[in-house]
């Protein structure tokens, strides 16, 4: 113990002297103690990636101590194309096990999903926090099948992009899990997650091409904050029937510990409002609503889509992908604040072109008299609709 974090009482212009020999770039940020190992660097070396990985195996080997807690690493996508990443991530995830490591974050960003996970980050059963972004692709299902998940103690999960086959075998190895984000960049006809310890989740279905209905199952009893984003997809409000529908009884009583629900590229302010005011789902302890709208995607929602009651809202946010000043919004959003009764703060939100002060202050004074009226909440209005 005491040889492994020798170099931690050495001054800081020795070990400054040993980094500089070492030759690592220009650009990265270094932060190294006996319990942490981060190393960031977004832009790409000036010389051979081969070397460059050489280097920082050695910066590894050198400064990992036995009692490491957290290691991060954050590196421009072209540094991860080289063969040689994967081994060396693979050992470096092998030795940090024997360390008893609790937090790990491999990033690095990129639409195009080429790298697979090294696989021994899923046998370190000390980890309780674990982050992958979408270079980490995790795909090896086939692998999985035969060699066991061992994350006994992890609590906090995030897969930039993960096949859905894997997912599921990854959550029954998880017994401590709480939070959970992930993507799915795949087309399955249908979507299960089951989890009696998740609090938290957040996904998102990126898959443009599918123009078919997905049923979207969720098992998770004590679920206090979900987050769905429909990114580029075609959606019948079938699919959202099939998540709200799972926990169904004669009282209509859906996720009794949800708390926080956010719905993200949303598209049709007419057959919304319709939805909502069938009044067909209840989630008697939902205190904060977030509605994003986009214009950028077509959405379709079923009119005999089951939606969720705003009646024990107390604070909604609005996000529009533009600045709309028209009847249809104020429409809606007037509707909400008299749907409201326990509404205590409506936070509406545009971005894109202002439109005129006139037609602005002509809109925010109904909104205003209309809260003054029903809700008596408080108003804030950001992006487009402020008032410079």
């Amino acid at each position: 113990m005491l040889q492994h974090n020798r170099w931690n009482s050495l001054p800081d212009d020795i070990i400054a002297k040993i980094i500089a020999d070492l030759k690592f770039p220009r650009g990265a940020t270094v932060t190294i103690t006996t319990t942490d190992f981060n190393i960031k660097l977004l832009i790409p070396v000036e010389y051979n990636i081969s070397k460059f990985w050489n280097i920082l195996d050695n910066l590894f080997t050198l400064f990992t101590t036995p009692s490491m807690n957290t290691f991060s690493i954050e590196l421009a996508r072209s540094l991860y194309l080289e063969p040689c990443v994967k081994p060396i991530l693979d050992s470096w995830a092998r030795r940090l096990r024997d360390c008893n490591i609790q937090h790990m974050a491999m990033l690095g960003y990129s639409k195009i999903v080429d790298r697979v996970c090294p696989r021994s980050v899923f046998q370190i059963n000390s980890l309780v926090s674990l982050h992958l972004s979408s270079l980490f692709f995790v795909k090896d299902y086939d692998w999985f099948v035969s060699h066991p998940i061992i994350l006994p103690n992890l609590e906090k999960l995030s897969l930039g992009s993960v096949d859905y086959g894997f997912l599921g075998r990854i959550l029954s190895s998880c017994p401590s899990l709480v939070y959970l984000c992930f993507s799915l960049y795949v087309k399955p006809i249908s979507v299960s997650i089951s989890s009696k310890s998740l609090k938290r989740l957040r996904t998102t279905l990126d898959m443009s091409s599918v123009l078919e209905d997905i049923d979207v199952v969720i098992d998770a009893p004590i679920l206090e904050n979900f987050s769905f984003i429909a990114n580029s997809l075609f959606v019948s409000m079938r699919t959202f029937d099939s998540i709200f529908n799972l926990f169904n009884s004669p009282t209509k009583i859906i996720f009794p510990n949800l708390t926080n629900l956010s719905l993200f590229e949303i598209n049709s302010f007419e057959l919304l409002m319709a939805t909502l005011k069938q009044q067909m789902l209840h989630c008697p302890n939902l205190k904060v609503l977030v509605l994003h709208f986009s214009t950028e995607y077509d959405i379709v929602w079923d009119t005999k889509a089951i939606f969720v009651l705003v009646e024990h809202v107390k604070h909604l946010k609005l996000i529009m992908g533009t600045v709309r000043i028209d009847q249809q919004t104020l429409n809606f959003v007037t509707w909400l604040l008299t749907s409201a009764p326990v509404l205590k703060k409506l936070v509406i939100s545009g971005r894109g072109t202002r439109p005129s002060d006139d037609s602005l202050t002509k809109f925010r004074k109904t909104l205003l008299e209309c809260a003054e009226n029903t809700s008596r909440c408080q108003i804030k209005f950001l992006g487009g609709y402020k008032l410079e």
